[in-house]
């Protein structure tokens, strides 16, 4: 019996890519593009892919049986309810184990009729990989329910007996299911006859029977520090059985509060000791009383399952973590977390690099990534000295780019403030800096301007695309500070553990870090432009790359679009209007200098249309931003409070509070608490492809989960100290808390997928 939750990764699925990564610019336009794209929709694929498929039909029939033909006023009648499982599918025990839901129903039944406790059969015992124990069953159970009619029931009328029956059924994934079946009965006179009587024979045969006397055999259980203990001993001329599926075994199936432990059997021919550790998930001040199936075989007899209850007095327990916050805000407690947590500063130095390198495949950082990888098949007839000096141009504004942000955060940390990694796009006037530089990127791209200063000589984006002529380290060095600033609202798989260790660290662990992360992002462009010989294998340079820079122009529309969408988040959509109207004041501007800063115009007309072109983005700026839109009231407005956060479909997200979210806390109901923000691309990804898919909604509904978002759109100084609380810096951050044990809570990866949060609700109940 599988569990049922995937745990493919599709970060590994991207890693295959890092050999379609950097490339520096020289003369044609961009090929680049159609490689991003490529990568972009591998990258989505693999996403998408490592979700299981939504079932539609349910993999369980279900009906009611009885075990008489009719109903005899007065009597008791046992009901069954007929799970039919297909081939390869499972549902669960009473006790479930560590995964699962256990099977419930639901009744409606006429007025006077009575339904006893379900009597479960006895399940089998299947331990997953993961090391997930489980107790369900396959094929066909049959749970038995017993009834008493009332007295007052008039011969030769019917009665109908409805019920609800919810269940989980797992194979590679699991699925909430539900039915509502009927059984309809004729009330008789007389005794009962009989029915359906082979198969409620065999059932009742695999239900547990209360304690008795075997032949030859006492029974002694008792509680113990930690647990409690269950002894057998064999008389004279009776031997047990302990190997195969003869072994002894204990399956806890009622336990209160507590959390019971693996089973530990020590089992000899005449003596069976088996030992459950239990923790208790709060505080416990009365006894508690456990009931289980405890299962043996004897050479004579065959195999037993009696059902036993052991009281554990409280000073019997194993110490737990309490039930709800000890205390003090939550920002004063340890979590002990559910995830590998420590680590050398070399592992940490490891992760920082692999993280760097993931970046470049990151959605963030693809669309200039994409435009090295085009600069690259321009080179091709260029000298390698050259474009080893591009490569490295590239590499050091990446490595600069971190250095400065390293140092930003230090000076930060030193004044007293809470950052984190992409906190630069929690500030609307950098986002729209950023609109603006991308914006007149894309038109250079579609050959509005090119950025020629007198003399013939050629700089720019454009140019260094288009032409490949003259001296652009600069312009390679500028785009390399371009791709780590658009990479900042990323977080890579092991990124997000080694920058949480960063921040929490004295100065020169930040810089080294740092420098690991943007050595990892830098190396691919070092080591193919180091080998100048290997861009042979490249498409030819031709007029092709014209139309694939202007290609590259859409894209960066694209990241343009997805700008505005962060600052409409921030702003509201007047904000996102103003800045509209802005930018074509850019456009306007970046038409002027295309149009009349040629190559063969005056000094005289070049100087007057670059400070044309300077004075109107300064007047749009004046114009629309700090005039019409007020721009620093709005962002007093928005940073004073922020908004509920919109929910994905599905799923009633909660707005996030640190009171709220001590008080959830301290009730008996799961929390996942989803860390985001509208600037964090690895985020959306994440919801629209893992936290919007059926199975996971379907799942947090059946297991009641209380679905809270920590939004990191704007500044939040307790979302950052929350944070860092889970050693982390940055977005995205998932951290479920079982109930009854919030100081424990899982913490997932940033890259997620449906049976990563499948498995890890699982393991929160």
């Amino acid at each position: 019996m599988s569990d049922g939750v995937s745990f493919s990764s599709m970060r590994w699925l991207r890693g295959h890519l890092f050999n379609s990564t950097p490339r520096q610019p020289a003369r044609e336009a961009h090929s680049l593009n159609i490689l991003s794209l490529m990568l972009l929709c591998a990258c989505i694929a693999s996403a998408a892919g490592a979700q299981p498929p939504a079932q539609s039909a349910p993999h369980t029939k279900v009906s009611l049986l009885a075990d008489v033909r009719g109903v005899v006023p007065g009597t008791t009648f046992t009901v069954g309810v007929r799970m039919e499982m297909d081939p390869g599918w499972h549902t669960y025990w009473k006790n479930p184990g560590d995964a699962g839901l256990a099977t419930q129903i639901t009744w409606d039944v006429p007025e006077g009729f009575i339904p006893g406790p379900i009597r479960w059969p006895l399940p089998h015992k299947s331990m997953d990989s993961g090391d997930v124990l489980s107790y369900g069953y396959a094929k066909e159970n049959l749970l038995l329910v017993p009834f008493t009619a009332p007295a007052s029931l008039a011969p030769e009328t019917s009665v109908t007996l409805k019920a609800k029956v919810t269940w989980l059924e797992c194979q590679n994934i699991c699925i909430p299911g539900e039915a509502s079946v009927a059984l309809r009965l004729p009330v008789v006179k007389g005794p009962a006859v009989p029915a359906n009587a082979p198969l409620f024979a065999s059932y009742e045969k695999q239900v547990p029977q209360p304690p008795g006397e075997v032949r030859g055999i006492s029974v002694r259980s008792s509680s113990r520090m930690g647990g409690l203990e269950v002894q057998l001993s064999a008389g004279d001329g009776v031997e047990f059985v302990t190997k195969g599926e003869s072994s002894p075994d204990f399956y806890p199936q009622e336990f209160g509060d507590l959390i019971p432990g693996r089973t530990a059997v020590s089992a000899g021919p005449n003596l069976i000791t088996l030992t459950v550790p239990l923790t208790a998930g709060g505080p416990v001040t009365q006894p508690v009383s456990v009931r289980g199936v405890l299962l043996f075989s004897e050479s004579a007899g065959g195999r037993h399952a009696e059902m036993i209850e052991v009281s554990v007095p409280p000073e019997s327990l194993a110490s737990g973590t309490s039930a709800g916050p000890a205390g003090g805000s939550i920002l004063d407690r340890t979590f002990e977390v559910s995830r590998e947590q420590g680590g050398s500063l070399f592992l940490y130095i490891l992760f920082a690099f692999i993280g760097g390198l993931l970046l470049n495949i990151m959605p963030c950082v693809l669309p200039v990534i994409a435009l090295k990888v085009f600069g690259l098949v321009k080179m091709a007839g260029d000298q390698p000295a050259r474009i080893r000096g591009l490569g490295v141009a590239f590499a050091a504004g990446i490595l600069a780019s971190f250095l400065g942000l390293a140092l930003v955060v230090i000076i930060l940390q030193i004044a007293g403030q809470q950052v984190g990694w992409g906190f630069q796009f929690q500030e609307p006037r950098f986002v729209i800096a950023m609109a603006a530089l991308v914006f007149a990127f894309g038109l250079s791209l579609f050959g509005v301007f090119e950025i020629n200063l007198p003399g013939g000589v050629v700089t720019g984006i454009s140019s260094t695309v288009t032409r490949g002529h003259g001296n652009s380290y600069g312009a390679s060095f500028g785009e390399g500070v371009f791709a780590t600033v658009l990479a900042t609202p990323c977080t890579a798989p092991f990124l997000g553990s080694a920058l949480g260790f960063a921040f929490a660290q004295p100065w020169w662990i930040i810089l080294l870090i740092f420098t690991c992360v943007a050595v990892g992002m830098a190396v691919p462009y070092v080591v193919l432009t180091a080998r100048p010989a290997w861009i042979r294998y490249l498409p030819k340079p031709g007029a092709w790359m014209v139309s694939a820079q202007q290609l590259m122009g859409f894209l960066m529309m694209a990241t343009l679009l997805w700008l505005l969408y962060v600052l409409g988040k921030q702003l509201g959509m007047e904000g996102v209007i103003w800045t509209g109207a802005f930018l074509l004041a850019v456009g306007l501007a970046c038409w002027l200098v295309g149009r009349f800063a040629t190559l063969t115009a005056s000094r005289r007309t070049y100087w007057l249309t670059w400070i044309a072109a300077v004075l109107i983005v300064a007047g749009g700026y004046l114009l629309f931003l700090v005039s019409a839109l007020d721009i620093n009231t709005a962002l007093a407005v928005e940073t004073s409070g922020a908004a509920p956060p919109s929910g994905a479909e599905g799923i009633q997200w909660k707005p996030f509070s640190l009171s709220a979210l001590e008080e959830d806390l301290k009730g008996d109901r799961p929390v996942f608490l989803d860390f985001t923000a509208e600037w964090c691309l690895t985020c959306k990804v994440n919801e629209k492809t893992v936290l919007t898919s059926k199975e996971v909604v379907d799942r947090l509904h059946a297991l009641n989960v209380l679905t809270v978002r920590a939004d990191w759109t704007n500044r939040n100084p307790d979302i950052t100290k929350l944070l860092s609380k889970f050693g982390r810096s940055g977005v995205p951050l998932y951290v479920i808390f079982p109930p009854g044990r919030s100081g424990n809570p899982i913490v997932l990866p940033e890259v997620i997928t449906s049976g990563i949060v499948l498995d890890a609700l699982e393991r929160a109940r």
